[in-house]
């Protein structure tokens, strides 16, 4: 019965291209706006139902992030209540919170006349059946791959997708790359090798930084709240023996095993984790700078992340030496050299003190350049050289060591 339609939902897929009907369609479903009477908004909600009563059976639907399409009898619930299943601030999407009375698995999966062979999925990869709903890769840049070179900008460092399965800093033993069996084609790295599609076995939720919905923006003016959330974050990252229950220092480490401190012979710089204490500190409470005002000594624990509907200060980037509080005697982690590039402050000249700069996020995707940080898409892509916190495409300099390390306290 599939193969008839597809005229039919391709027209639909026309119709819905026009902008400004596109964008009447949605707010008029979302705000209860009374469209009925204009003759061309029957005529498209026409062609919507035969095709979604005919079409809806079979076939899987999903959200595209690129062109911030409205897929005809999907509601934004349907993929993003925050009351969810699993409690408020989750928005999961379709990812978790199956119950008997929810309808999420056939956003992904069509029982009969699936488009491939791969578990029933729209893609016939995890990273094709990913990029239905996720894909930034286009001119419109809203996924979180995509958006810097739609920008106009230079991708600086990445987490490549179903290209290779090569971890640099993998072999624990001597520091150097080594290969993974992970699960994409060839046994490549993919989505699901960090997240879990279906919502299990997840690290402790944490507060991020990414706005991404410039659908929101544009039709109610302003940023989404940013959630304390897994991300759908696995406990077991590359599907690693030892469960990882924080995002941290050790879920790096699950893969990149090589970049440890307190390994035998291999020397990296200090890093915060379970080889170092029992207690290591983690991104959803790290050592950073207290609240203002700046410059200041005082340290606190904290999460690294920032909700940026509203401005805040970079904390988490900045060590003043001699140590004070709660950095004293401790290390970083890796999030708090390798993180998404922003300007982070400075020290004082004396290195005493700390000013973490504004942080400041006024629309998603990186759409104004001035923000920093101005693309919130680590650990997938980054403006930094090695996705560091403060350094150009192709390098860093003394510039991100003297956050922590300032001249004037040098031997």
């Amino acid at each position: 019965m599939t193969r008839p339609l597809l005229p039919l939902w391709s027209m639909w897929r026309k119709v819905l291209s026009s902008r400004h009907l596109r964008q009447q369609a949605v707010r008029g479903h979302l705000r209860g706006r009374v469209l009925m009477g204009k003759p061309a908004f029957r005529a498209v909600m026409a062609i919507a139902c035969a095709a979604t009563c005919l079409f809806w059976a079979s076939t899987a639907f999903a959200f595209d992030e690129t062109t911030s399409t409205y897929t005809p009898g999907v509601g934004c619930a349907d993929c993003h209540n925050p009351n969810g299943t699993t409690g408020t601030g989750t928005r999961v999407g379709p990812h978790s919170g199956y119950s008997a009375t929810t309808s999420a698995c056939e956003c992904c999966h069509t029982v009969h006349d699936a488009p491939t062979a791969n578990k029933l999925l729209p893609g016939e990869t995890i990273k094709s059946t990913c990029f239905t709903c996720h894909d930034g890769t286009t001119t419109q840049g809203q996924g979180v791959y995509g958006a810097i070179e739609a920008r106009g900008a230079v991708v600086g460092a990445q987490h490549r997708i179903e290209t290779t399965s090569v971890v640099p800093g993998g072999n624990a033993s001597d520091g150097g790359s080594a290969t993974m069996a992970f699960s994409g084609p060839g046994q490549t790295l993919t989505c699901s090798d960090c997240h879990s599609p279906h919502g299990r076995n997840l690290v402790t939720p944490f507060l991020g930084e990414r706005q991404r919905s410039y659908w929101f923006q544009r039709d109610y003016h302003g940023l989404l709240t940013v959630q304390v959330q897994s991300r759908l974050l696995k406990q077991r990252p590359g599907g690693v023996a030892t469960a990882v229950a924080e995002y941290g220092s050790d879920w790096c480490l699950a893969c990149h095993a090589g970049r440890a401190s307190g390994l035998s012979t291999t020397h990296n710089h200090p890093v915060e984790s379970l080889m170092t204490t029992a207690t290591p500190a983690k991104y959803r409470l790290a050592a950073i700078i207290a609240p203002g005002p700046y410059p200041t000594a005082e340290t606190t624990l904290g999460p690294m992340g920032i909700n940026t509907k509203v401005s805040g200060y970079n904390r988490g980037y900045l060590w003043p030496y001699p140590r004070t509080g709660v950095q004293k005697g401790r290390y970083p982690i890796c999030q708090q050299c390798h993180e998404d590039t922003r300007y982070v402050g400075a020290l004082t000249a004396d290195g005493t003190q700390a000013a973490p700069s504004t942080a400041t996020v006024t629309s998603p995707d990186g759409r104004t350049e001035s923000d920093n940080p101005r693309f919130q898409n680590f650990p997938h892509e980054t403006l930094g050289y090695r996705m560091l916190v403060e350094a150009t495409t192709t390098a860093y300099s003394d510039d991100l060591c003297l956050n922590c390390h300032p001249t004037a306290q040098l031997p």
